[in-house]
């Protein structure tokens, strides 16, 4: 029977909820699924068939590490998503790479470690009552702070702080967000399998479940999924799987908000034909 890695974090020895699906779905074609720590030293990665990086998601505070990692696993056993993708996609700037590309993102300043700010002035300039600020390496909204004009001094004090340690970015506050949420669409090898909504807490931005934020599954339109095609498209790189979160901006258009194929959540238990295209996926890359 062929074994597939299933790399996690130490906070998650056997995967998140939304993963732990995938394993009896494997089990189902024959393949058995091993949840195994990224970053333990005694696991074998060679002694597998096929290493899938999924709920590693420790990885922002280890980032070199990690990437190291990726590196090593990729030279002795088939690495899924590659290293070279992880290593791109670790970095939010891969959104400026994708807006180079002809994919509409939400309007984004970036600013590398170190650098100065004039928050103030910023948000004047560009019109934007309330703006999100967040660092370009980071997962499930951690260092992310919304700054309106009540929280102004505040919001430049945190920027500032943070630019002592990392690079950040700054992008405007979606009002969309809080009345139809982000959308999700989630992609198996490059083919669309299932779709789903993440709506914040009332008077929150944040949309993931740990901060209040809710899931519904959806059927997207045909707008919502030419859209995220032409994220894939653009990429043109294969993917095992792939999230696209996208967002409808206030001129009509569908911008991408992030691209995940690092360790993204793939909402297995929102449909129940999921985990098996995720399955069928993995035994695809096995041959």
């Amino acid at each position: 029977m062929p074994r597939v890695a299933l790399a996690t974090c130490l906070a998650l020895p056997d995967l998140d909820e939304e993963d732990t699906p995938l394993i009896p779905a494997l089990a189902q074609i024959g393949i058995e699924g091993v949840p195994l720590v990224w970053n333990d030293p005694a696991v074998d990665w060679a002694s597998y068939d096929l290493v899938a990086v999924r709920t590693t998601w420790d990885y922002p505070n280890k980032i070199a590490a990690f990437l190291d990692w990726a590196d090593q696993v990729a030279a002795v056993r088939t690495l899924w998503n590659p290293a070279p993708m992880l290593r791109w996609n670790t970095d939010k700037q891969y959104l400026r790479n994708l807006e180079a590309l002809g994919v509409p993102i939400v309007p984004t300043h970036w600013f590398p470690r170190g650098a100065r700010h004039d928050l103030r002035a910023l948000l004047l300039r560009e019109e934007w009552p309330e703006a999100v600020v967040k660092p370009v390496v980071s997962a499930a909204a951690r260092r992310t702070r919304m700054v309106g004009p009540e929280t102004l001094a505040e919001g430049e004090k945190f920027l500032t702080e943070q630019l002592t340690q990392r690079a950040m970015m700054v992008q405007p506050y979606v009002a969309a967000v809080s009345t139809v949420g982000e959308l999700s669409l989630l992609y198996f090898n490059g083919r669309f399998s299932h779709a789903v909504r993440k709506i914040p807490a009332a008077g929150d931005f944040r949309v993931q479940t740990e901060h209040g934020g809710r899931v519904e599954s959806v059927v997207p339109t045909t707008v919502e999924l030419a859209a995220g095609q032409r994220v894939l498209d653009a990429v043109s790189e294969d993917t095992l799987y792939a999230r696209v979160d996208l967002l409808p901006t206030a001129d009509g258009e569908q911008r991408l908000l992030e691209l995940e194929v690092t360790e993204p959540s793939m909402f297995l238990r929102w449909d129940d034909a999921a985990p098996g295209r995720f399955a069928a996926a993995i035994g695809e890359r096995l041959g």
